[in-house]
């Protein structure tokens, strides 16, 4: 989240916020909900990407390693993360990506159009000014089939991180110094989540709220509770502010969200009977429903009505990927299909069709499958959807670059190569997601991969590097090589 406003220090030029790639605000990811819409867009491999409020640029450089032949334009206000941005994108080769010094304020209309605009944790840390601003811009620059993601902090439900907020406002107000005030809030976090009771309903969520945030880095809590703004919207709020710009809601880029209206569940169906064919009230509702503490709206050019209808149709038009690994079976329950998902759920199935198609998606990944020739009925298709709304796999519109069979010259992500290099931990892969990579050793070994040394030549380095035979080093070549690029960390 980097917050746009003129002052005299921009805090985002005192503390950088951390580095972060955002899986959901890849255009690939993003243009599922317009093609389960029926709705037209821009390939992700050939688009226009503007992200508003784009820190040091690295959401955006993840973004353009997998998809050199689009260009990506980001703007903030805090000069020495652009600084840091450009910098890194000439390091990693990243032609494609443009990042500059701009207040929303005063945004040229020369950046032209933009088949996808982001605005991720920007809304409800600038003043209303800013905010209209925001929608205006989107309004002029967004393309006639585009989309545009503005993500908030939503109300009702946080209702409760204000009060977080007040508690810092009041205790730290006697803080001047940067370093003091961080170790000062986390001090204060922890005595009041300490002595809050879980017999009492408010200050047992209180606990919770504050165990959750101080998981993240300070620097977060830094520019988001501390923040001088900090003005969570209602989704209403945010449709009519869209609407007065040409614009009109099409649905949220969370899964869990964005599904409701495609295939409604049971327990909603009470609520959408209260609200008719008003969907925006419907969202409002539901976040009532919920206290959903965040949204991550979708919005694209006011034309006519959108089509909610028959999602399922749609859906062989996407690529899926997940992790679907098989449970032996069930001596007791015979015909049944069980397999093991993401974060260790489960997934079971009495469908043999199903149970196939769940078989070759795990069996790709990390890679994806087409859908194509996998949807033979309306069950399929929902089945795809409702395990896409829990979490259980992703849905894409287009595959991402990156090989799982690594060659003679084997090749490495060049931003990854150059964040390895760094000595940085989290790396950004060839599918727009983090990877952790915590050995030193790992890390020299990604940045030998230029394409340009021979395996017998990285067997080699690696043995001087880390002082072992060189015997020992081509016995498990080929596990870390394949380990790398099963996370997505090699290109073809």
């Amino acid at each position: 989240m980097e917050a746009l406003t003129e002052a005299a220090i921009n805090p985002f030029d005192q503390i950088r916020y951390p580095s972060m790639v955002h899986e959901s605000l890849h255009p690939a990811r993003l243009s599922v909900f317009a093609c389960l819409h029926d709705r037209p867009f821009a390939p992700a491999s050939r688009c226009r990407l503007l992200e508003i409020g784009c820190g040091d640029g690295m959401n955006l450089m993840s973004i353009a390693a997998t998809a050199p032949q689009s260009q990506f334009v980001g703007f903030d206000l805090a000069s020495t993360t652009i600084a840091t941005g450009r910098a890194m994108a000439a390091a990693a080769g990243l032609t494609n990506v443009e990042l500059s010094v701009m207040d929303i304020l005063n945004t040229p209309a020369s950046l032209g159009e933009f088949d996808y605009i982001v605005a991720h944790g920007v809304y409800a840390w600038v003043t209303a000014p800013v905010r209209e601003a925001l929608m205006r811009l989107i309004g002029h620059m967004l393309a006639p089939n585009g989309l545009a993601q503005i993500s908030y902090n939503a109300m009702p439900g946080c209702r409760i991180r204000h009060i977080v907020r007040d508690i810092l406002q009041d205790c730290l107000a006697n803080v001047s110094d940067t370093a003091t005030r961080l170790a000062a809030a986390k001090d204060w976090l922890d005595l009041f989540a300490a002595k809050w009771s879980e017999a009492d309903p408010l200050q047992n969520a209180m606990r919770h709220r504050v165990q959750e945030l101080l998981l993240f880095p300070l620097e977060v809590i830094f520019h988001d509770e501390m923040g001088e703004i900090y003005e969570p919207q209602f989704v209403s709020d945010v449709a009519a502010d869209a609407k007065r710009h040409g614009l009109q809601y099409l649905c949220d880029a969370q899964p869990v969200c964005g599904c409701e209206a495609l295939i409604p569940s049971e327990e909603r169906s009470l609520l959408r009977e209260r609200v008719g064919e008003d969907f925006v009230r419907f969202e409002q509702e539901y976040d009532f429903a919920t206290l959903l503490p965040f949204r991550s709206s979708l919005l694209c050019r006011d034309g006519g009505t959108i089509d909610r209808s028959a999602a399922w149709t749609r859906v062989h038009k996407l690529h899926a990927r997940g992790r679907f690994v098989p449970v032996s079976a069930d001596e007791s329950a015979p015909g049944r299909f069980e397999f093991r998902t993401h974060e260790n759920g489960r997934a079971a199935t009495s469908e043999s069709v199903i149970a196939d198609l769940l078989g070759r998606i795990g069996a790709a990944e990390p890679h994806s499958v087409s859908l194509a020739t996998q949807i033979a009925n309306q069950e399929i298709a929902e089945t795809v959807l409702r395990l896409f709304q829990i979490g259980a796999l992703s849905l894409q519109t287009e595959p991402f670059p990156f090989t799982l069979t690594p060659g003679e010259r084997p090749v490495a992500s060049p931003l990854a190569r150059l964040q390895a290099a760094n000595g940085e931990n989290n790396l950004a892969s060839l599918r727009h997601a983090m990877v952790e990579i915590n050995d030193a050793n790992t890390r020299y070994f990604i940045t030998l991969l230029d394409g340009t040394r021979t395996r017998r030549d990285l067997v080699i380095e690696m043995a001087r590097f880390i002082g072992v035979p060189a015997e020992a080093i081509a016995t498990e070549l080929n596990e870390n090589l394949n380990r790398l690029a099963h996370m997505a960390l090699l290109t073809g």
